[in-house]
């Protein structure tokens, strides 16, 4: 009986593939459209969402980059901006090729931002003898910086933002060396780029 039942489904589904085969097998005729001349000016509001969706592609991937880059080492030494020559050569050769090249697809007035992050562990501003996690997390942005100017980026495309403790990373606690760190994003700069 169920030797049957499974003779009856194959012929179904059989005579069901061969109609499905056999109504896209008809040929479909070309669309025709009429050529009309190309215009001289370019829309820029194309050119424009073009622009701003090239820069979202290239954020959202910035957005895993980080240095150190959280598993071969978690995070940037206590009240230290330690780029280690080793580790960001290794870091450098999987992440600044993608860099350069999103720079080299934007206009010269859009830059790479290296933003500086700080533990929780300190106060936010300077108090007293503490220099704060700003003062931290802007020498960490300068010598990432630094350091990308090494591996070929050039300068005056890269400038530095200091978050200090204000955007930990998620699922750590805020005192964390994890989040001492240095992130990126591609912005429009403020001044015009010189021509």
């Amino acid at each position: 009986m169920n030797f049957k039942k499974i003779l009856n489904l194959l012929i179904i589904a059989i005579l069901s593939l061969s109609v499905v085969l056999c109504a896209s097998s008809k040929p479909k005729e070309p669309e025709t459209t009429e050529e009309t001349p190309a215009e001289e000016t370019v829309d820029t509001s194309t050119t424009r969402s073009f622009d701003m969706n090239l820069l979202d592609e290239i954020n959202v991937t910035l957005k895993e980059y980080r240095y150190p880059d959280g598993v071969r080492r978690k995070g940037f030494s206590y009240k230290k901006a330690d780029v280690i020559k080793e580790d960001f050569n290794l870091w450098a050769k999987e992440n600044v090729n993608f860099i350069k090249e999103a720079l080299d697809k934007l206009p010269a007035d859009y830059k790479l931002v290296a933003r500086g992050h700080a533990d929780a562990s300190g106060p936010e501003e300077a108090e007293g003898s503490k220099k704060g996690n700003v003062y931290y997390s802007t020498i960490r942005a300068e010598a990432v910086k630094e350091a990308l100017v090494k591996q070929g980026l050039p300068a005056e495309r890269i400038t530095t933002q200091a978050l200090g403790s204000t955007e930990p990373v998620q699922g750590f606690d805020d005192t964390d060396e994890i989040n001492r760190r240095v992130t990126f994003q591609v912005m429009k700069s403020e001044t015009p780029a010189a021509e």
